[in-house]
């Protein structure tokens, strides 16, 4: 049961699931009520602006990979954005790690070693 303390944003759909290689048919993501004071404190002001796309970018992602056992996301508005999910094993909740901005060549550098994958639309 999730606690008081996190919030339902999207589910990670079976055919995105399927392209990371996971065996799940779907995952409800949850954040952190605390998110946007985690991304002010480390700066990451034109990540704040999307927090209320959250449910958009894990719905419908641009670019998606696995990496230690983190599902990332990137998503292209303005501007792109990059979200990370984890799995906190002692509660059996994915959640929304952190969202932050990334510039292209840092996802071309991501998607040419493997790290991302651009999806199909």
């Amino acid at each position: 049961m999730p606690s008081e303390k996190l919030i339902y944003v999207a589910t990670l759909s079976q055919k995105l699931l399927s392209n990371l290689g996971r065996p799940e048919t779907s995952i409800k993501v949850f954040r952190s009520k605390g998110l946007l004071a985690h991304l002010l404190k480390r700066k990451h002001y034109k990540a704040a602006k999307y927090l209320d796309y959250i449910s958009d970018i894990i719905e419908t992602p641009d670019y998606a990979g696995i990496t230690a056992g983190q599902i990332e996301l990137v998503k292209i508005f303005k501007d792109n954005i990059f979200l990370s999910i984890k799995l906190d094993v002692s509660k059996h909740i994915y959640y929304v790690a952190t969202l932050f901005d990334v510039n292209q060549a840092k996802i071309d550098s991501y998607c040419k070693s493997g790290r991302l994958s651009k999806l199909d639309k």
